[in-house]
């Protein structure tokens, strides 16, 4: 027998969800927010980006993008070209890594034809560390000074190599990037166990714990296969911008154009605390606008 409810009941059903639903997210903000911040640091417009559509021609919230890094293991080729690579494989990731994290590796290993090989893992949520302006971001710079020193000393031996020509632009433009516009918040840890983690890591000013996704994958450096482990994502790397703070954020936007081929200093700064259930809010937001780099 079929049951068919009037349009009215229907929309007190829908309601009643809404309402259901709105409830549970502000009680989890409000757990989330309540008691001392698990972390408070400061970031800029080198780790917050900008939405990539201009939200002020929409009627809608605004939300910053967590900018984040890994150093990966150098390679041949990192260190000819000088970039600190964003694929989400960093270095520290190993094979013992990922069995501290639960994963059976011995499964892993065994998977022989083409089809196994490169079957998805499962994923596990665990909580990664996020370093700010710390030892992973200055390699990333040396990287990239070495491989210009590099690049200058073979074209030094060929000075009408237009192929080295080209590089040397990217290798000078890598460098100017590492050191003005670049994010400097890189992921250095990862763990099942959040207290632990903070004891290593004890400055909330300079240390983020959050949540992020991780599984087991194969690359292969300098020819030589190996497993490691993936940063998937973090569980939270869109912020958004209360109301009281979009001045700031709003005045950029209105101004902000299309990249050119120099780089900008960040234009605002932002204090981020991280909460109990460690997921970020914005605290403050203040303008860079005609101050030194």
């Amino acid at each position: 027998m079929k049951i068919f409810l009037s349009s009215r009941r229907l929309f007190a059903i829908g309601f009643f969800i809404l309402l259901t639903t709105n409830v549970i997210v502000l009680a989890g903000v409000a757990a989330n927010r309540s008691g001392k911040p698990e972390a408070l640091i400061e970031l800029t417009e080198r780790e917050l980006q900008l939405p990539y559509y201009n939200t002020k021609e929409e009627n809608s919230g605004l939300s910053l993008r967590l900018d984040w890094r890994t150093l990966d293991e150098e390679s041949d080729n990192s260190s000819y070209y000088g970039y600190c690579s964003r694929s989400r494989y960093p270095e520290w990731f190993t094979a013992d890594k990922l069995m501290e994290l639960g994963f059976d590796l011995d499964a892993f290993k065994k998977m022989s034809n083409k089809m196994e090989k490169y079957k998805e893992p499962i994923p596990k949520q665990v909580f990664i560390v996020l370093e700010l302006d710390g030892e992973p971001y200055q390699r990333a710079v040396k990287r990239a000074e070495a491989a210009l020193t590099k690049i200058k000393e073979r074209l030094a031996s060929l000075p009408e190599d237009k192929e080295l020509k080209e590089k040397l632009k990217n290798a000078e433009k890598r460098l100017v990037d590492e050191n003005t516009s670049s994010s400097r918040l890189f992921a250095v840890d990862a763990g099942l166990y959040p207290e632990k983690l903070r004891a290593k890591y004890p400055d909330r000013g300079k240390y983020i714990i959050t949540r992020g996704v991780v599984k087991p994958s194969r690359t292969h450096i300098n020819k030589k296969e190996k497993i490691n482990g993936y940063i998937s994502e973090l569980s939270v790397d869109n912020i958004h911008v209360p109301l009281k703070h979009r001045k700031i954020i709003d005045a950029v936007l209105e101004h902000n154009k299309p990249a050119k081929n120099e780089e900008r200093p960040p234009r605002y700064t932002a204090q981020v605390a991280y909460g109990s259930r460690f997921e970020p809010w914005i605290v403050s937001v203040s303008s860079l606008e005609n101050k030194s780099k």
